[in-house]
């Protein structure tokens, strides 16, 4: 998916990064740093896993889920990355789930572990319903990053 991405923003013409299984441990933190530098970098597409792993993104305002885990905690490390300290922007995250797929169902057990998660660990912690906010179209959301 990463690859269809890529080649999106390279036919659009967005200037990107990309970090993912395959980069080299120790080109992570110079691409990193890249991205949070250089105001004209866009994107910076990455796997969950790889994300999840110790990044500081603070120079991310949006992070887009495409494919969630099993394990919801993955995808809370992956956005973790750009609620860190020294980020100045709100940030907002977007999950694409298409209905009345195996991603409709991944996302619906996620929402469960994390209610348990938040009821075990009696952390006081709301978990929020994000199935009752707006459903927005692919093309809605891309138009809304691409174009303000």
């Amino acid at each position: 998916m990463l690859d269809i991405l890529e080649w999106t923003l390279d036919v659009i013409g967005v200037t990107y990064t990309r970090l993912d299984g395959s980069t080299q441990v120790t080109d992570r933190q110079t691409i990193v740093d890249t991205f949070n530098n250089d105001t004209s970098i866009f994107a910076c597409l990455l796997s969950t896993r790889a994300g999840g792993q110790g990044l500081n993104l603070t120079g991310a305002d949006t992070v887009i889920i495409h494919d969630m885990d099993f394990n919801p905690q993955i995808d809370r490390q992956a956005e973790d990355r750009c609620h860190r300290i020294g980020q100045l922007k709100p940030v907002t995250v977007y999950r694409l789930v298409t209905r009345g797929t195996v991603d409709e169902n991944v996302y619906e057990i996620a929402k469960r572990k994390l209610v348990l998660d938040a009821a075990v660990l009696e952390s006081g912690l709301e978990v929020e319903n994000e199935g009752e906010g707006p459903e927005k179209t692919m093309g809605e959301i891309l138009s809304s990053l691409l174009l303000g």
